[in-house]
């Protein structure tokens, strides 16, 4: 499990207030907290922490010449420029690499132990500003398009000449579909009580925020889950030659070639499939990490928790995925603790089938594997849990719909008052 420590990185002043000062990033993590305390600040970092992990795991950076200005460099492509100050401190424990960066000073080192079992996230920033590509066509063109948004339009235009059925895709909200026209490349969007379809330029901004977010998760999921053999045929002509000349037999050469060319699985033995599959660990991805910013964006309660429903879905299809959102929502955090109740009933024998007439099976998530953090005046806190993990109601979402009903109650008081 991967770790982070931040302490005086924009909005974050003291850091987290428990276990040295380390988020733990489980299979779902969670920020909460009000605008400009930093949820996106540590949601951007852990991104940049855990792809360097990754790059320099494959060889793209010598840690030893890797500084400063490069991790600077990394942060930039993060919009995190003006995060840093003198007293910044940063410190990451991966699953295959330790990062400190501290006093102006990146340093970085391998954990021998640990790298034998490391394996490559496919990662994806999913930010809010994901309505952007909906509304603007060919945004690529713009030279000053933030490069997370340029990302994401490239996995967006991806995912979209990966569609069957002709450009056909579900979205998680009920009475809607969205499909793309694979000539010109534009989305639309399909009412099904209706059949009308319309424009995702002239579409509702809850559906415009939805499309891109929901047609990249499935995308890279659906890739997540792929064979090891078939990740290969993915790879570029030069990663491709890089693998064959790591297999030490001619025989696995031979057999990977031949698949390769033809696709027949068949093709390799399962003995060559091993010494493939060891040798292939640094040129493909064997799991999803997905970071979502605020899933309830524009979209009324229960198409929130159908969005959450779908990224739980996401993450739970391969066991090593991974989830990181962040969200202004109670409504996000209501069904995280439906997911984590409908999985505890299901470990304590209650009939599965039943829990799944309230709760999806595919969106349940194990409240053990889940952390919430809240995030106020630069500290970070973690929610207390209940019993199996269940997250603890008392927090600033909850609190402030409290403080709303609160307050109504006092104005019918004066009303009562002024009656009297």
């Amino acid at each position: 499990m991967s770790k982070l420590r931040i302490k005086y990185f924009g909005p974050i002043t003291e850091g987290f207030d428990s276990d040295d000062g380390f988020i733990k990033f489980d299979k779902y993590t969670v920020f909460i907290g009000d605008q400009g305390t930093g949820k996106s600040t540590i949601s951007k970092l852990f991104a940049i922490c855990s792809w360097l992990e990754k790059a320099f795991f494959r060889g793209d950076y010598n840690k030893d010449e890797f500084d400063n200005l490069d991790f600077n460099e990394l942060c930039h492509s993060q919009l995190l420029d003006y995060s840093f100050n003198e007293n910044t401190e940063i410190e990451y424990a991966g699953d295959a690499f330790y990062f400190l960066f501290k006093k102006d000073v990146f340093f970085a080192e391998e954990m021998k132990n640990a790298i034998k079992d490391y394996k490559r996230p496919k990662i994806m920033y999913i930010p809010s500003e994901r309505n952007i590509l909906s509304v603007v066509k060919n945004i690529e063109e713009l030279e000053n398009l933030p490069p997370m948004l340029r990302l994401l339009r490239k996995r967006y235009l991806q995912a979209s000449e990966s569609l069957q059925n002709n450009g056909l895709f579900n979205l998680p909200l009920a009475g809607y579909k969205a499909i793309v026209n694979k000539s010109n490349g534009e989305t639309s969007v399909i009412d099904e009580k209706t059949g009308k379809s319309v424009p995702l330029i002239c579409a509702s901004s809850g559906l415009q925020s939805i499309v891109p977010s929901t047609l990249v998760t499935q995308f890279l999921m659906l890739q997540a889950e792929q064979s090891i053999l078939e990740k290969i045929r993915g790879l570029s002509d030069k990663n491709l030659n890089q693998l064959l000349l790591q297999l030490d037999s001619e025989t696995v050469q031979d057999e990977l070639e031949r698949y390769i060319k033809s696709g027949i699985t068949k093709s390799v033995s399962e003995q060559s499939l091993k010494e493939i599959e060891q040798a292939a660990r640094r040129f493909t991805n064997a799991y999803f990490l997905n970071i979502v910013e605020e899933p309830e964006q524009n979209l009324f309660p229960d198409s929130q928790m159908n969005n959450l429903a779908f990224l739980f879905d996401a993450a739970n299809s391969n066991d090593s995925n991974k989830i990181v959102i962040t969200t202004h929502s109670p409504y996000v955090l209501s069904y995280i603790t439906l997911a984590a109740k409908a999985f505890e009933l299901a470990e304590k024998k209650v009939a599965a089938k039943e829990v799944e007439k309230i709760i999806s099976k595919e969106s349940w998530l194990d409240g053990n594997l889940c952390h919430v953090y809240q995030i106020e005046n630069g500290q970070i806190k973690k929610l207390e849990t209940f019993d199996r993990g269940l997250p603890s109601d008392n927090n600033m979402l909850n609190l402030t719909l409290g403080e709303a009903n609160d307050k109504f109650d006092q104005l019918l008081d004066l009303e009562e008052e002024v009656a009297g």
